[in-house]
């Protein structure tokens, strides 16, 4: 049976003073008199009660964000249906305008992340990372393979054009 009005109401005051005195410097133990004094029997039952504020409280913010993120895209979603027409006509400044508005709801929303990259050395294993000479990264890349070379194992060197021997004298 869920607990009364006045019990809940108790119980969130009672926890909202556990975290003001959670949150002072020097940390307050749990089994401290001054926490007992809230009404908790040992400080295991006080810590208890303290992580399942500290949950609820989260999860109030979680609806809280969600709530702030539909609003967001509400909006954004009706100024993306505005400026979209003229953005694909060819208007320049609707053509910014929209494009900062995908980025926004792509930010919003968490759609951009960051390029995770793992490098590994032989067989998966740790890459030792230390000074290293021209000729012992050339040779690592070969080790590896050129993603850009498929047979060749040598760099491209470019050779200049001699324009003094040309052959032709226009003097």
């Amino acid at each position: 049976m869920p607990a009364s009005k006045n019990q809940q109401a108790e119980t969130l005051a009672r926890r909202t003073e556990l975290i003001r005195i959670r949150r002072r410097r020097p940390k307050v133990p749990f089994d401290s008199p001054e926490i007992l004094a809230l009404g908790y029997t040992s400080g295991n039952s006080a810590r208890k009660d303290f992580y399942r504020a500290l949950e609820e409280r989260r999860k109030d913010l979680d609806i809280e964000v969600t709530a702030f993120r539909e609003e967001q895209n509400e909006i954004i979603d009706c100024l993306l249906e505005t400026h979209m027409p003229p953005a694909v006509a060819g208007d320049i400044k609707s053509s910014e305008l929209v494009l900062k508005l995908l980025e926004r709801q792509a930010k919003l929303n968490g759609w951009e992340q960051a390029l995770k990259a793992e490098l590994s050395g032989p067989n998966g294993g740790a890459l030792p990372i230390g000074p290293v000479t021209l000729s012992e990264l050339r040779n690592l890349i070969r080790t590896a393979g050129d993603p850009d070379d498929e047979e060749d194992d040598e760099p491209d060197v470019i050779e200049e054009e001699d324009d003094a021997d040309d052959g032709d004298d226009d003097a």
